[in-house]
């Protein structure tokens, strides 16, 4: 590992928590930034929650109850068990 990278390390380290998790996440962020643009990602998870609220609000799908819907989950583990 080169010096230049153990320096930034330390230097990393003494940092507050609070910088160290801006500076993580950065650095995370570098890893796997493969050009998406979040503004548009943001946009659709925008688009599709209005478009999922419309269809409760207009009665085309069936709301369940969590308990419920894991109650039906369970159900159908066991099922195929």
């Amino acid at each position: 590992m080169a010096p230049e990278v153990v320096e930034l390390i330390r230097a990393g380290l003494a940092l507050d928590p609070d910088e160290r998790a801006v500076l993580g996440h950065a650095l995370l962020k570098s890893l796997h930034d493969d050009g998406d643009d979040q503004d548009a990602v943001d946009a659709a998870w925008r688009d599709e929650v209005a478009r999922r609220l419309r269809q409760a609000q207009d009665g085309k799908v069936e709301l369940v109850d969590a308990d419920e819907h894991y109650a039906r989950l369970r159900a159908a583990i066991v099922a195929r068990a």
